[in-house]
């Protein structure tokens, strides 16, 4: 829990010093926009916390931002006894949190037009929200709930199982995927093995203790990286 509250922290700092005063410096703007084409380029900031975080942004003068969190958690970081447990987590990032119920963050990030996505690989799990850029604030709450303030509830996990079915069953059609999966689990033995989709023998076992669990081991603030444009 102390992780969280670092993470948590870090990213709010974050969202107030530095994305709220691009918001601010933008709003003062009064250039044609003849001249804002010619704006000059800016380079790529990066700064790393106390706690681990690392911090990258870059002003590139578009309408819209971006913000995603990286985090050193994919399927290669399971164990025998919580496999698929990525595919599982990415399911449930509009699950209820500390902060705000499922139907708060589907309706608030809607209803500013933006969005929210989570994909996963075997090395990282990505959390991203696209908005206008007068709205990150807004966006900002939400992505700091989904990362930071997972709750878990056992009657909200139970409507995952169908959901991971139906996602095995959509990427398997792909038959790159298959054959990318099969090639991993033949060319490795450790956790590079580990299958991206939950295999069906998992699907409905991850309890909220496991999710939990694994999120605390891996959701840490040394192991994240927040990218903002």
């Amino acid at each position: 829990m102390r992780s969280v509250r670092r993470v948590n922290s870090a990213l709010a700092n974050l969202a107030t010093r530095r994305l709220y005063s691009l918001k601010a410096a933008l709003k003062n703007e009064v250039t044609p926009a003849a001249e804002k084409r010619n704006l000059p380029p800016q380079e790529l900031q990066v700064s790393k916390l106390p706690s681990g975080l690392v911090i990258a942004s870059l002003e590139n003068y578009s309408p819209t931002s971006k913000i995603g969190v990286y985090i050193k958690a994919g399927s290669r970081y399971e164990s025998a006894n919580n496999l698929g447990i990525t595919h599982a987590l990415r399911l449930a990032a509009n699950m209820t949190t500390k902060g705000a119920s499922s139907f708060r963050i589907t309706r608030g990030i809607e209803a500013v037009g933006g969005s929210l996505s989570v994909t996963s690989t075997r090395d990282n799990m990505i959390y991203s929200v696209e908005c206008m850029r007068d709205y990150v604030d807004t966006v900002m709450e939400y992505l700091i709930n989904v990362t930071a303030a997972q709750e878990f509830r056992p009657w909200e996990l139970s409507e995952l199982p169908p959901k991971l079915k139906v996602d095995r069953a959509i990427a398997f059609q792909n038959p790159q995927i298959g054959v990318l999966e099969n090639l991993h689990s033949v060319a490795y033995r450790n956790a590079l093995s580990n299958p991206l989709y939950c295999p069906s023998f998992m699907i409905g076992q991850h309890t909220t203790e496991q999710l939990h669990e694994f999120v605390q081991n891996n959701f840490t603030s040394g192991r994240m990286a927040l990218v903002g444009l």
